[in-house]
């Protein structure tokens, strides 16, 4: 009649055998080969045990014993192994320190199946008091050896599984609390067979596999125990600087990593283990969820917006079969600023050339309507010199005369402008005394001044001194003075003056002409419109002298800007550096 005790045992070492099966053959996690040959090992052990006590010699127990110690010699180095790779301290087993413990089983195995010296049995004999034949025995030197060798690597191992408890959270904490039972109860029952309190002796640690096998296939079936997140890729996970939140396969939340409460500091730990629908407040964009949907946000956070790019991704498991959802929030703050910098610069530089072909088309059609005056001009001096009309040719020609000066001004500030646009010009400041280099404008356009009978006042004090490039800036005084000249009703008066501050100094150029109006004001300084009127004597304009007026300022590092008033006259005033010769002969401040 069959040991009801060898039943159990058999059961037992079917249940542990499947495990060892199934995991080797359906799970790729670290640690899967060690479980694998644990699980066989310990089924191989409960066999054998199962055996044991249905012999009725101490021969073929001793025979039995042999079978069983070819598991039970390798399960010490296992269990370390195991629990190593599965808390992430697998680093830890170098290849020396793996040998070097399966040695010692190697050893344990060799000196029981030969007995050598009687190092591992010094006797043996049946317990004559068991109700069925079982082995008493009288333990050598090797045998104690063996226990304190695997009492320790149990002890190691039961360390490393309570430290992942320690540090894990969720269901890597349930997985390690699995493990470390699975680990500890045949412990348990290990340790009061090798203090002599089982009854008849009996070896108990088989009897509790049937607990590993129960605790195991609970863990594989229900939480996965096998696909696990070790505790060195948790510490990854937690030190990531993407916002990570876990949810399982039924959209429960089950973690977050730190940068996840930060992005997020609505999250709390009361809220694991409630569905997404219940937070979806919190968690923006996920409505729906589908593996690879992404969408980009912005949060706002303590009167701050910084924007997330929001992932999803299905968490499978080797099998493809859904085993949760990774919602990851990478910041992408700093790309979303550049991003719309280059989105403005884009539309400025769009504007600008828009801006510039306008104002290219203008300069265009006034240069082609000035050479057909010319031409126009020029076939009706012929006429008139043809038909002996002296005067008429000399009025045509002087209306010749004043469109070639106005089409030369114009091409003189379109080239220097051109020039500027293309970092053509170069710029050399230098220390400049600013009232002689408005005195030599001002001789230049005398000729014009004079035709109108004007007074041109330069009270700029002979000791003011400025730092600049002294074409530009001649450039500048040129066209500003030539339209305060062309403004200018006859018999007028223009005022230039400049009055100095602690860095720069500031020119102002005032006539008493004809004035604009607010809305030719805002005409002046756009590229995208060459505005011009005629003057008081019917002079033409180019609309280019204030654009590049404006541009040689700006190179400078100073303003240019108008104020006007019709029939009252006008007034332009810039910004130049000031010497780096002190002025210390001003007394006057800029204002």
């Amino acid at each position: 009649m069959a040991n009801p005790y060898s039943i159990l045992l058999l059961a037992t070492a079917l249940i542990n055998l499947l495990l060892a099966v199934y995991a080797l053959r359906f799970i790729r996690s670290p640690g899967t080969l060690a479980y694998s040959i644990l699980m066989a090992c310990l089924s191989l052990y409960s066999f054998a045990y199962a055996y044991e006590l249905q012999a009725t010699t101490l021969q073929q127990i001793y025979f039995w014993l042999k079978i069983e110690y070819i598991g039970i010699s390798m399960l010490p180095p296992l269990f370390i192994i195991l629990a190593a790779q599965y808390t992430g301290m697998g680093h830890l087993l170098r290849p020396w320190l793996v040998a070097f413990l399966f040695l010692i089983g190697l050893i344990t195995l060799l000196l029981q199946v030969t007995n050598f010296g009687n190092l591992f049995y010094h006797e043996m004999k049946l317990n004559p008091d068991a109700p069925f034949p079982v082995a008493d025995f009288v333990k050598g030197p090797w045998y104690w050896i063996h226990q304190a060798f695997a009492n320790l690597m149990l002890l190691l191992s039961s360390i490393l599984y309570i430290r992942m408890i320690s540090k894990s959270r969720g269901r890597n904490r349930t997985r390690a609390l699995i493990m470390v039972l699975a680990l500890d109860i045949p412990w348990l029952f290990y340790l009061i067979y090798l203090i002599g309190d089982s009854p008849y002796n009996i070896d108990l640690s088989p009897f509790s596999f049937s607990v590993v096998g129960i605790l195991t296939a609970l863990g594989i079936f229900r939480y996965q125990l096998l696909e696990f997140l070790p505790l060195a890729l948790e510490n990854v996970f937690n030190s990531m600087t993407d916002g990570v939140i876990i949810l399982d396969d039924y959209k429960y939340l089950v973690s977050y990593n730190p940068s996840a409460s930060e992005i997020l500091p609505e999250l709390s730990q009361s809220m694991k283990g409630k569905s997404v629908d219940k937070v979806i407040s919190i968690l923006p964009g996920l409505s729906n969820l589908k593996d690879g949907y992404e969408s980009d946000m912005d949060i706002t956070h303590l009167g701050k917006i910084r924007y997330f790019r929001m992932r999803v991704l299905a968490v499978k498991t080797a099998r493809e079969k859904l085993s949760g959802w990774a919602i990851i929030y990478t910041d992408i703050t700093d790309t979303k600023i550049k991003e719309n910098a280059l989105l403005e610069i884009e539309k400025e530089l769009k504007e600008l050339n828009e801006n510039k072909d306008k104002f290219v088309a203008l300069v265009a059609h006034d240069l082609r309507n000035a050479f057909h005056l010319i031409i126009n001009m020029s076939e009706m001096i012929l006429d008139n010199i043809h038909e002996d009309d002296k005067q008429a040719a000399l009025r045509k020609g002087k209306i010749i005369h004043d469109t070639a000066v106005s089409t030369f001004s114009l091409l003189q500030n379109l080239l220097e402008w051109a020039l500027m646009q293309l970092r053509g010009v170069p710029f050399n400041p230098i220390d400049l005394q600013l009232s002689r280099l408005a005195e030599t404008v001002i001789r230049q356009l005398k000729t014009q001044s004079d035709q109108k009978a004007l007074v041109i006042e330069c009270s700029i004090d002979n000791e003011l001194r400025i730092h600049a490039d002294e074409e530009m800036l001649k450039t500048v005084l040129r066209n500003l003075i030539s339209n305060a000249i062309k403004y200018s009703h006859p018999g007028g008066s223009i005022r230039i003056r400049a009055t100095s501050g602690p860095d720069k100094t500031r020119v102002e150029i005032s006539d008493n002409g004809v004035g604009m109006t607010q809305e030719e004001q805002l005409k002046l300084f756009r590229i995208e419109s060459a505005f011009s009127k005629k003057g008081t004597a019917s002079e033409d304009g180019t609309g280019l002298g204030l654009k590049l007026c404006r541009e040689f300022i700006g190179r400078h590092g100073g303003e240019i800007h108008v104020s006007s008033t019709p029939g009252e006259g006008s007034a332009f005033m810039f910004t130049i550096p000031v010497s780096s010769i002190a002025n210390n002969s001003i007394p006057e401040t800029f204002t």
